[in-house]
């Protein structure tokens, strides 16, 4: 045997141990070898390279298509401790504009619809047991299981356009703010009654705030801000600020049921509150004691009004996610600071120049914001979509490391995200709001319902 052949055969077994599934490629390739006269080793050489260079690529295409052929290990983000959750908590609520009003089905964690409620929901309970719907001089109160009426509770107060309903931290006390001439109401839940109210020389579009274990201070947050004491008989005024206290003229809510939850919360020290403003960005500190801004930040966003604001359960982060660019901001509210800012989700607008539009106008979804990332209860993952036509599926993020561990419906347009309470089941509804996906912890669909078509978001439990 010449050197030539030599030389060939020894390629063709070097290409024969990484052809593996392309048995006859390689050596056809290595037969089309021309013998070269020792006089042209360069050539020699270069049939050399050449064959390897091909049997690399070769490999390297083999080696991916096995891969591919491997079913990849499941992401699964279900909670490392069981969470027990009340009645009703795990049922989604969402919320549905139509010709007869506004309407709120809520659907299990098997994808079936449980029940329906013809009001506006206003507020969901921290719990996520109970709903609550505003309406004239009262407060109804429905079940989170299946939507029954549970009680009517009667106000003092006359009613009023402008009215907002707000919750204790611990759900127990719920304040009505509104009216003209402006009135604060408080009702405790627990007996079902309204047990105080008190005329208020405050916007009538001021958001009531309730502090402590018995409600002892009510803050009116508007353009100012007015001060209350409970006794637990009376309310009245202790301190009212001047105007233009906050930015917004106050804290700006969207509706509990679409705008991913409210976007304030009062720290675990009881007097600091934490508004964010979809209006400009801006992420405040107001002392409650004091009665006064105490610190700023602004995050880099494109626009403030495609930011879902979500609080990690402990109160300690706020986490800013932009719908529109997949943007997520990281604020540590102890240390008063933006601490990480990355992109999370896939490039939202298929039109290369479609960011233009989106400097003079804001897309906003019918009845609010679409809230386009949610906590899971432990408060170890993120879930997050990308708005406004993006097939980017539902991002899986961990926030310990802050990284994306995964994707769920990759070919899929979705709008809003909603948890469970026990953090074992993820709803997806979609940007036409006509559809919603039902998923396990891992991924795999449970159910895919068809809503009305007008259908804006989920109501989200209040955690002031």
């Amino acid at each position: 045997m010449n050197p030539e052949d030599v030389l060939r055969t020894e390629i063709h077994q070097a290409l024969d141990a990484v052809g593996g599934p392309t048995p006859e490629l390689l050596p056809r390739i290595a037969q089309r070898l021309r013998p070269v006269s020792r006089r042209r080793p360069f050539l020699a050489m270069a049939q050399v390279a050449a064959v390897l260079a091909i049997g690399l690529v070769v490999g390297t295409v083999v080696f991916v298509t096995h891969r591919s052929r491997v079913t990849p290990a499941t992401v699964t983000t279900s909670p490392t401790a069981p969470i027990i959750a009340g009645p009703g908590a795990n049922t989604a609520w969402v919320t549905s504009q139509t010709a007869n009003g506004d309407v709120d089905t809520g659907i299990d964690a098997a994808g079936h619809v449980v029940g329906r409620i013809n009001a506006p929901v206003d507020l969901r309970s921290p719990g996520g047991s109970h709903l609550y719907a505003l309406g004239d001089r009262r407060i109804d109160v429905y079940s989170a299981l299946d939507g029954h009426k549970e009680q009517t509770i009667r106000l003092q107060s006359a009613s009023g356009v402008g009215q907002i309903q707000m919750l204790s931290p611990d759900g127990r006390f719920l304040a009505v703010a509104g009216g003209s001439p402006t009135s604060l109401e408080l009702v405790d839940l627990s007996v079902g009654r309204s047990v105080a109210s008190i005329s208020v020389a405050s916007p009538a579009y001021g958001i009531p705030v309730i502090v402590g274990a018995q409600a002892q201070h009510v803050y009116l947050v508007g353009s100012t801000v007015a001060k209350l004491t409970f006794d637990g008989t009376t309310l009245r005024v202790e301190q009212q600020t001047i105007a233009n206290a906050l930015p917004c003229d106050g804290l700006v809510v969207g509706g509990g049921n679409s705008a991913g939850g409210l976007p304030f919360r009062v720290l675990a020290d009881g007097r600091t509150l934490v508004a964010f403003c979809p209006s400009d960005g801006r992420v405040t500190w107001f002392d409650l004691d004091r009665m006064t801004v105490i610190h700023e930040v602004v995050a880099s966003q494109r626009n403030p009004f495609w930011v879902s604001p979500v609080f990690s359960p402990d109160g300690n982060t706020l986490y800013l996610h932009e719908g529109g660019t997949g943007t997520l901001h990281v604020v540590d509210l102890v240390h008063q600071s933006i601490v990480k800012s990355t992109n999370v989700t896939a490039a939202a607008d298929p039109n290369p120049l479609g960011w233009l539009g989106s400097l003079l106008v804001a897309e906003v979804d019918a009845g609010g914001i679409p809230r386009t990332a949610a906590l899971s209860p432990d408060g170890n993952w993120l879930y997050a979509v990308g708005a406004f036509g993006a097939r980017g599926g539902v991002s899986l993020v961990h926030l310990p490391d802050l990284s994306v561990k995964g994707r769920w419906l990759p070919g899929v347009v979705p709008a809003s995200v909603w948890v469970s309470a026990d953090g074992q089941t993820i709803d997806v509804l979609t940007q036409n709001g006509d559809e919603l996906r039902v998923l396990r912890t891992d991924g795999s669909q449970v159910a895919r319902l068809t809503l009305p078509a007008n259908t804006s978001g989920f109501i989200v439990p209040t955690i002031p």
